[in-house]
């Protein structure tokens, strides 16, 4: 039990860190993703300055290493390295499908745009909820594989 407890503490503040230092690696990601999913009728306006994104947006990286890794624990290294693949990929699509819906929504309700091209703040997107959505999504399968192990278990104790 000790053991779930430090590896787990440790795994969340790997990924709290990976979200501070990753930060304007998904800015720029989610901004590229938004000229090139509306063929570049979104045009960025003002300054590109940030100071910290929303809490939801460190605590949700930092719970996704933390669920990877209890529910990895007592795996073969090939079974975590396979589940942690598998959830990156998740993360990558449901990172791009997200931010491809959300722009061509704000090139939907734009009325007034001229030529079709929207001014978009560089902090009018959401980067936390989209990212934060995003690392949900990718760790919906470790949930899934930890409940059908606990009831499994539970089941078990009953009988």
């Amino acid at each position: 039990m000790t053991k779930k407890i430090i590896f787990g503490i440790i795994a969340f503040i790997i990924g709290f860190g990976i979200a501070l230092y990753s930060e304007s690696f998904f800015r720029e990601i989610i901004q590229d993703v938004f000229k090139w999913s509306t063929s570049d009728k979104i045009k960025f306006v003002a300054n590109n300055m940030y100071i910290f994104s929303d809490k939801t947006y460190y605590i949700t990286l930092g719970i996704v290493p933390l669920i990877l890794t209890l529910e990895n624990l007592n795996k073969k290294m090939t079974t975590f390295l396979k589940n942690g693949i598998i959830c990156l990929l998740i993360f990558g699509i449901s990172l791009v499908t997200i931010s491809v819906i959300d722009a061509n929504i704000k090139i939907a309700e734009c009325t007034a745009c001229d030529d079709g091209i929207r001014k978009l703040h560089w902090n009018g997107i959401n980067y936390g909820l989209i990212i934060g959505a995003s690392a949900i999504i990718s760790i919906v399968p470790s949930l899934i594989r930890i409940i059908k192990r606990t009831k499994k278990a539970s089941v078990q104790q009953r009988v």
